[in-house]
């Protein structure tokens, strides 16, 4: 399972990690059904060093020894 993070003090960041989450099939850390366990990699979206909750999500993930990687581009809308 991938998890993704990034800012999230505000509706729209959170929209936004919403969105990329659906867009690559990744489950946002604060999800429910998360089980920590059973993550392979966490993505994270550019602001997460100024964002407290994310940067504990890349703490552990990181002290897990899991992948920690910039999410990837969004891409292109098909017309």
């Amino acid at each position: 399972m991938i998890i993704l993070t990034g800012p999230q003090s505000a509706a729209d960041q959170r929209g936004n990690l919403a969105e990329m989450a659906g867009l690559i099939d990744a489950r946002l850390t604060c999800s429910t059904d998360v089980v920590w366990a059973d993550v392979t990699a966490l993505y994270y979206m550019d602001g997460w060093e100024d964002c407290p909750l994310a940067m504990a999500d890349v703490d552990v993930a990181t002290l897990m020894g899991l992948p920690v990687l910039p999410a990837p581009a969004r891409p292109p809308l098909v017309d």
